[in-house]
C-alpha cells in the first residue's frame, strides 16, 4: 500500500509536492476516491496524496454570483451551501453525493444540466493549482468575465491528476430557477421519439435538459423498458405551464406515453453509469460522442453492440453501458469505425487491460506528452491514468 499523504492547507500541498519530486518518488492522487474507476489504471506508486482535508469555503459573494472552494469539498457540499441563498452550480457529476470538486474537474465530469449551462470549462472561472516544481499557481479570477490571456487552468480540466494537483477553484454560480418541471416521453418507436426530439431542439422552448434513455438504460434507471426522452423545463411558472401544455401533444404524435418524471429521476439518470457498474462489476461505461445529426444511428449501432445507452439528446453526447469487456470492446470498435468518438470511461483494471482505452489521432497524443514534459518530466503523477496513455 502506498503511504497516505493529506495536507491541510495549499501551501502544504505545494510542499508535498515538492518534496516528491525531489526524492523522485511516484504519486497517486484522490480526494475522495469516488471515481477510481474512470480512467486508466494508475500505475503503482510511492504515495497516495488525498485531497480530504483541503475542504474550506475560500470565499463566497452572493451579489456576484462567484465562489470559491477547496479541492477536497464535496460537490453536494457546495451546492448545500449555495442553496441557502437560492443558488447552485449545476454541473451534476455523477457520484454526485461524494465527488470532490477537484475530481469533478480533473475527471471533466458533467451531468444532464450541460445542455442549459454547459460543462465544467465554462463555469469554472479561477483556479489554484500545486505543481512539482513546487509552485502554487494562481489563473483566472473571481469575476465572471475574465479576459487575462491564456488560461492554465483549463489544462487541469480533464487531466486525471497527471499535470499537477488542484488546490482550489473560483465558479459562476447561477441562481436555482423559480419554476421547474420534468417529464418522461415513452414510445417503442425510435424514429417518432427521435423525431419529438427534434421539435422541441426547434422550439422557442428550450429545455434546460433533454436526455435519451434507451430501454436497457431506461430500465437500469427504474423508468420502465420503452425508448425515453426525458425533459427539464425551468424557468417562471408561466414558462413551466407553456411545457406542460406543449409536451402531451408531442408524445400522442409519438404514438407513446407521457408521465412526470419521479422525483429522484434526474438523480437516477445522473448515476446510470455509477450504478451500472455497481451492478455489473465486470462491466464498463463507453464515453460516446457524435453530430446531433447522427444520434439515431449511434443509439443504433449501441443496441446491435449489445450495450445500452444514455445520452444527453441535445448535444449527441453520453454513455454506452456493456455488460463485460467483450461487449464493450465490440462496440467501441464498431463505433470507433463509424466515425463516433468512443472512449472507455469507466470499469475495472482488469477491464481496462483488455480495451484500447482512447485511440489517439492525428497529433494530439504528441501534444499532450509534450505539456506532460513541461510540467512532470519524471512521470511522477498518475501514471497510466488519463486512459493508460499519459
Amino acid at each position: 500500500m502506498p503511504d497516505s499523504l493529506a495536507p491541510s492547507t495549499p501551501e502544504e500541498l505545494r510542499d508535498t509536492l515538492r518534496r516528491c519530486s525531489v526524492e523522485q518518488a511516484s504519486i497517486e492522487t484522490c480526494g475522495s476516491s469516488s471515481k477510481r474507476l474512470v480512467g486508466g489504471p494508475i500505475a503503482k506508486a510511492r504515495h497516495r496524496l488525498e485531497t480530504r482535508n483541503l475542504t474550506g469555503l475560500l470565499a463566497y459573494e452572493p451579489a456576484d454570483l462567484t465562489v470559491s472552494v477547496e479541492a477536497g469539498m464535496r460537490f453536494a457540499d457546495l451546492n448545500r451551501i449555495l442553496a441557502e441563498n437560492g443558488q447552485f452550480v449545476p454541473l451534476d457529476p455523477p457520484w454526485g453525493s461524494v465527488a470532490t470538486v477537484g475530481g469533478a474537474l480533473a475527471t471533466n465530469s458533467s451531468g444532464p444540466r450541460r445542455r442549459r449551462y454547459g460543462t465544467a470549462r465554462d463555469m469554472v472561472i479561477g483556479m489554484r493549482f500545486a505543481t512539482l516544481h513546487g509552485k502554487l499557481v494562481s489563473s483566472g479570477g473571481m469575476v465572471v468575465k475574465n479576459v487575462t490571456g491564456l488560461d492554465m487552468g483549463k489544462l487541469m480540466i480533464g487531466s486525471y491528476g497527471t499535470l499537477a494537483v488542484i488546490a482550489s477553484a473560483n465558479f459562476k454560480v447561477f441562481p436555482i430557477p423559480e419554476s421547474s418541471a420534468s417529464f418522461v416521453l415513452q414510445s417503442r418507436s425510435v424514429g417518432s421519439l427521435l423525431e419529438v426530439r427534434r421539435e422541441i431542439l426547434g422550439s422557442v422552448l428550450q429545455p434546460v435538459a433533454i436526455d435519451w434513455l434507451d430501454p436497457v438504460a431506461a430500465g437500469s434507471a427504474g423508468l420502465g423498458g420503452l425508448h425515453s426522452l426525458v425533459v427539464e423545463a425551468a424557468g417562471s411558472p408561466a414558462a413551466t405551464r407553456r411545457f406542460e401544455d406543449a409536451y402531451p401533444t408531442l408524445a400522442a404524435a409519438a404514438g407513446g406515453s407521457l408521465e412526470m418524471l419521479p422525483r429522484d429521476g434526474w438523480t437516477r439518470i445522473r448515476e446510470c453509469g455509477p450504478q451500472w457498474l455497481e451492478d455489473h462489476p465486470d462491466g464498463a461505461v463507453l464515453r460516446v460522442s457524435t453530430i446531433p445529426s447522427r444520434l439515431g444511428e449511434l443509439l443504433e449501432q449501441s443496441a446491435d453492440a449489445g450495450c445500452g445507452a444514455v445520452m444527453r439528446a441535445g448535444e449527441a453526447t453520453g454513455f454506452c453501458l456493456a455488460r463485460d469487456a467483450e461487449t464493450a470492446g465490440l462496440a467501441a470498435t464498431r463505433l470507433r469505425r463509424s466515425g463516433f468518438h468512443a472512449t472507455l470511461e469507466a470499469a475495472s483494471d482488469k477491464v481496462k487491460r483488455e480495451i484500447v482505452q482512447w485511440p489517439a489521432s492525428g497529433n494530439e497524443l504528441e501534444v499532450m506528452q509534450r505539456i506532460k514534459a513541461d510540467f512532470d518530466p519524471l512521470l511522477l503523477l498518475n501514471r497510466g491514468r488519463l486512459y493508460g496513455v499519459i
